[in-house]
């Protein structure tokens, strides 16, 4: 809310109007495909929920929303009491330097990382290649090795211990012959990836649904994965229902880039966002799944007790290092 009422500040009273004759105006027909009202101007919607545009910025976006998308195998209970762990508390896009910042718990963090940290495997590099941290006095921000100063995530309220302690964890997961390496130029096996893509399926429909990852509420679990290269699919229990989260989705202020948007409901009870430019082309394809809270998670429990053994180790020593990783004392 306060970035929303900063953004307001910035327009005259004309532009004020038109954003309330927006809101007054109901938009529920966009949900089959008619645009009720003239295109919005895009400075309009960056001042309460900017997009990235900055091609390594929707790479770094998009990957961390893919790395939370695979965690929920890392963080399920051995027992069948389960509670509500959304995989995020706040996202918040600063406008003025593109940074997105991160609010995430230990049990959310450590797995993420986890994934989300480059390492080979069988030769093959696995998790987000060029993924680079520098570690500041009360948070962490992650960037890639081969993009801009300003193409940043910033992981909120972390000390150098609980980096550490991240860290620990995710080289126990990963193993210590294949640690990951989080500073430095790009490795000559980075690059080949990098030349290759680096993130398989639509980046900025990625990178825009992580700045909207709030809408599904809290959740129990959360899968997120590619469906062909222009498409993802999304999975959940708990939460919003899939019908609500496609109406906000398709918001002319605070929904996703589109012209307009055909929404389907499928027989399994997902639903399918299509979204198209001007010329009337799709550009993006969304399914979103809200399943039921007693159905089996589509995923195998991973046990990761020795991995949070060793995490609580690193909290608790005296002195914590920070290997491999950039630190900046400010």
């Amino acid at each position: 809310m306060p970035i929303i009422t900063q953004g307001l500040g910035r327009l005259s009273a004309d532009e004020r109007g038109t954003l309330a004759g927006v809101l007054d105006h109901g938009y529920e027909t966009r949900l089959l495909g008619e645009n009720p009202f003239p295109t919005v101007d895009q400075r309009l919607r960056d001042v309460l929920l900017a997009d990235a545009t900055d091609a390594a910025q929707q790479q770094l976006e998009a990957g961390i929303l893919f790395a939370l998308g695979q965690i929920a195998p890392y963080h399920w209970p051995e027992t069948q009491v389960v509670a509500p762990m959304p995989v995020c508390r706040i996202v918040r896009p600063i406008r003025d330097t593109g940074e997105t910042i991160l609010h995430l718990n230990a049990g959310i963090l450590a797995p993420m990382m986890a994934v989300l940290a480059p390492h080979v495997v069988n030769g093959q590099v696995q998790g987000l290649a060029g993924l680079r941290a520098t570690v500041h006095r009360r948070h962490v921000q992650l960037h890639l090795a081969d993009g801009g100063s300003t193409s940043t995530v910033a992981l909120s309220g972390k000390s150098f211990r609980q980096w550490a302690a991240t860290l620990a964890f995710a080289e126990q997961v990963i193993g210590p012959e294949r640690l990951p390496v989080l500073d430095g130029g790009l490795t000559v096996a980075e690059r080949d990836v990098i030349r290759a893509g680096r993130i398989p399926g639509p980046v900025a429909l990625a990178s825009a649904l992580l700045r909207r990852l709030r809408i599904l509420g809290d959740t129990f679990w959360l899968t997120v994965r590619t469906d062909g290269p222009d498409g993802m699919r999304v999975d959940w229990a708990g939460g919003r229902s899939a019908a609500q989260v496609a109406a906000a989705l398709v918001h002319p202020l605070t929904g996703l880039a589109g012209e307009r948007f055909y929404v389907t409901r499928v027989v399994d009870g997902s639903v399918t966002i299509i979204a198209t430019g001007i010329s009337g082309e799709p550009t993006a394809k969304l399914a979103l799944h809200q399943a039921p809270l007693t159905a089996t998670p589509p995923f195998t429990r991973v046990d990761v007790t020795a991995a949070w053994a060793e995490f609580k180790r690193v909290m608790t020593a005296p002195n914590p290092s920070f290997p491999r990783v950039e630190v900046a004392a400010r």
